[in-house]
């Protein structure tokens, strides 16, 4: 059974049809990356996919289940979402926001246990803030920010995790230390989704590449069949890759 099916999904949005009917399955002990160009609805589905934005036509279930016969609650015990990080407007603590991912277990006016505690620590470790616990949100970095969000969401704890553009404004090691801990959540078992645009993220760590251009999915068959005249359709430029001494591969967008 799939922890996250996508069938015939469509979004529209004023007159534009955003998503044109986006079938997906997302397993077990998965990443997938979700790449296209700026526009081609990357945002749109991972909100609807997570029970969060709209959603024309077409079903979501998750662990089986219909999403529309679910509470906000329920969903959210089950998928944790990462949206664009552009700041926090409220003064909250890092740790305060971070124990927020607990409410779905918890209840949101339930008083919170030493597990959920304990469970925002490890989060806050995992991404490298495990000092800054009484530091406002309102004053970090963008990146730091970042990383208080997705901190937000390995609390959550959910079998399935949507990330959208989560290591953006993060800088290589950082970056790389989110990817190796997306890395070690599959071999948990979780499945994920992360909308990228840096298509080299994807060729590392993905176990499968899909693409979003004119509302339609493009998958591969393989990560590995992901090639030079693909990238051009998807992205309506010219790529060159390359086989690194590592054996990953590396693709390069030319002028």
């Amino acid at each position: 059974m799939a922890l996250l099916s996508v069938s015939g999904l469509k979004v529209t949005l004023g007159s534009s049809e955003v998503l044109k009917g986006i079938d997906i399955d997302l397993l077990e002990g998965q990443i997938v990356a979700l790449l296209g160009s700026n526009g081609s609805g990357k945002s749109t589905f991972l909100a609807a996919a997570g029970g969060i934005g709209r959603r024309s036509g077409g079903s979501v279930y998750i662990l089986g289940d219909d999403i529309d016969s679910l509470s906000r609650r329920e969903v959210a015990r089950r998928v944790a979402v990462v949206p664009q990080q552009t700041g926090f407007l409220m003064p909250f603590s890092v740790m305060e926001t971070v124990l927020m991912g607990r409410f779905p277990a918890a209840g949101r006016f339930a008083p919170l246990s030493r597990e959920d505690a304990q469970a925002a620590r490890a989060a806050l470790d995992a991404v490298d803030l495990g000092s800054f616990g009484d530091r406002l949100v309102t004053d970090l970095s963008g990146g730091e920010a970042q990383r208080v969000a997705i901190a937000r969401a390995l609390a959550q704890d959910t079998p399935i995790l949507l990330l959208d553009e989560p290591v953006s404004a993060l800088d290589p090691r950082h970056a790389m230390a989110v990817f190796r801990l997306l890395d070690s959540l599959k071999k948990e078992g979780r499945g994920i989704i992360v909308a990228l645009h840096d298509i080299n993220y994807a060729l590392r760590f993905a176990d499968r590449i899909i693409f979003l251009k004119d509302g339609l999915l493009h998958e591969p068959p393989s990560p590995r069949l992901v090639d030079e005249k693909l990238l051009g359709r998807i992205f309506d430029t010219q790529w060159r890759l390359e086989t690194l001494s590592s054996g990953d591969r590396a693709a390069f967008p030319l002028a």
